[in-house]
């Protein structure tokens, strides 16, 4: 695929590389590795080990927060690793072609789990896997975002760029979520059916390894044209760096905002996509076809939400866009459950437009976000390279990787002690919300919808003290050429 690439003077004097669509359909490609196996883990895995395989949803919870720890030990290493890394193909496609085969026989695995596995062993063996699925995912998905931040160093572009993934974000959702809800859960025992779980394994590992080729054989050869990029230390460098890099990280004070801001909000957003089928089944009361209707309707969302994202950053920075979003989803999915306990939201087929449409609002919101986030650590990565002099940009996106990872972590961890605190069932699972306790009925609702609000809340604060908007970012880029063209030292 062709690049078409274009520096001029442009935007008060700082540089603009343009990239062609086929650069950016090919790289975007690569995103639908993450989104399906996202899909995957964070709307059926914590149904699937406390519904299905009678986990306790204390224990299952412990699993997901167990295996993200190890995951976020592993993520700044891994980062920093390819920062340094030299190769003929490049930084980071050797440890994206590495990372393919253990990630799609783990996930595989992982939905099939074996019947009559005494506890502690079952505990032990999702464990593992879970571990194994994190830190592959993360092998790839690691130096697959940093190249993001290499290939243009314009403030709209990169929003351009996340926009394209952002698209591919839609289609790996949708290809997880669609066949899921309409072939392999359609049988009579649907969500519960035991051994319908193997072809979704199997679905999400033929969809990492068909998109991580497609993307590597379409970028390779752009990417290996790419300078080194992280001074002179190269790979033997890298065990003295690393402890460098981290510390120079932590005196960074934009990224450490939209770290702090992006982790709470991402937390939010994943332990409430742990609870949806939960929350529909027993607190909504739809039926096993109707739950794929809101359910489908987050990915519809998200594609709707990439014109408007793009749309939206055209005339506001970054951060606002990240606010926009908070607050849209807090207020309308926060609201539902209060409503509902009130008695004024209507039942049967209008309750299920509203669920639809705030899945909707989810999607496109969440679709904001990620635009946002991760063109804001793009931006931040240039910060760093105007303060101290070095690129890091493996290790960067390594630490929002891990707040994006916490989504499915931290926020299933979330989402399962919450179920436990209700006293929602495990090892006899119920088969409506007229089977469970008033109470536990509404401490589900509240858990979905205002326990979300809570968090969303929590991290705006963190975007509003976020400075680095379009003008500061091009006044660094003219700097940094400036420093290039005439070895100005870094402003330490």
């Amino acid at each position: 695929m062709a690049q078409e690439q274009d520096r001029d003077g442009s935007h008060n004097g700082a540089s603009v590389t343009k990239l062609g669509a086929g650069f950016k359909l090919a790289y975007g490609s690569g995103q639908m590795v993450d989104a399906a196996t996202q899909a995957a883990l964070g709307t059926f895995l914590l149904f699937y080990l406390t519904t299905v395989c009678g986990i306790s949803p204390d224990l299952a919870g412990i699993i997901l927060f167990l295996s993200l720890a190890i995951d976020a030990v592993a993520d700044p290493l891994i980062g920093a690793i390819s920062d340094h890394y030299r190769s003929r193909w490049g930084r980071r496609l050797p440890f994206m072609a590495g990372a393919l085969a253990p990630l799609a026989a783990s996930i595989t695995a992982l939905f099939a789990l074996p019947s009559g596995m005494g506890a502690s062993m079952l505990f032990a063996y999702v464990l593992g896997l879970n571990i194994v699925v994190r830190v592959s995912l993360s092998v790839f998905s690691l130096p697959y975002s940093a190249l993001a931040a290499e290939v243009s160093d314009d403030y709209r572009e990169r929003s351009s760029i996340m926009a394209y993934r952002s698209i591919f974000i839609v289609l790996g959702t949708f290809a997880c979520l669609g066949p899921a809800f309409s072939l392999i859960f359609s049988g009579r025992g649907g969500l519960q059916e035991r051994e319908a779980y193997p072809l979704l394994g199997l679905l999400i590992a033929f969809l990492t390894i068909l998109s991580g080729l497609i993307c590597i054989l379409g970028v390779s050869r752009q990417v290996r044209a790419l300078p080194p990029g992280h001074g002179e230390r190269g790979l033997a460098g890298a065990a003295d760096g690393f402890l460098r890099d981290i510390s120079q990280l932590l005196h960074n004070p934009t990224f450490m905002k939209l770290f702090a801001g992006a982790i709470i909000v991402l937390i939010g957003s994943g332990s409430a996509l742990a609870l949806n089928l939960h929350a529909y089944r027993f607190y909504w009361g739809l039926s096993a076809e109707q739950i794929q209707l809101p359910t489908l309707a987050l990915p519809v969302g998200m594609l709707i939400g990439t014109p408007f994202a793009v749309q939206l950053l055209r005339h506001v920075e970054k951060r606002t866009g990240a606010l926009v979003a908070i607050i849209l989803l807090a207020v309308t999915q926060g609201s539902l459950p209060l409503l509902n306990m009130t008695g004024i939201l209507p039942h049967g087929n209008p309750l299920l437009g509203l669920l639809i449409a705030n899945g909707a609002v989810f999607g496109i919101c969440s679709n904001l976000c990620f635009i946002c986030f991760y063109s804001m650590a793009a931006d931040a990565i240039d910060e760093h390279d105007h303060l101290f002099g070095v690129r890091c940009e493996g290790l960067y996106y390594a630490s929002l990787t891990f707040a994006a990872k916490a989504a499915t972590g931290v926020g299933s961890m979330l989402a399962g002690l919450g179920l436990k605190w209700i006293g929602f069932p495990a090892a006899h699972a119920p088969s409506d919300l007229a089977s469970l306790p008033s109470a536990t009925v509404v401490g589900l609702g509240l858990l979905w919808g205002p326990g979300l609000a809570v968090l969303l809340f929590a991290g705006a604060p963190f975007f509003l003290a976020y400075r680095l908007d379009r003008r500061r970012h091009e006044a660094l880029i003219r700097d940094l050429r400036d420093r290039e063209a005439g070895n100005v030292p870094a402003v330490e």
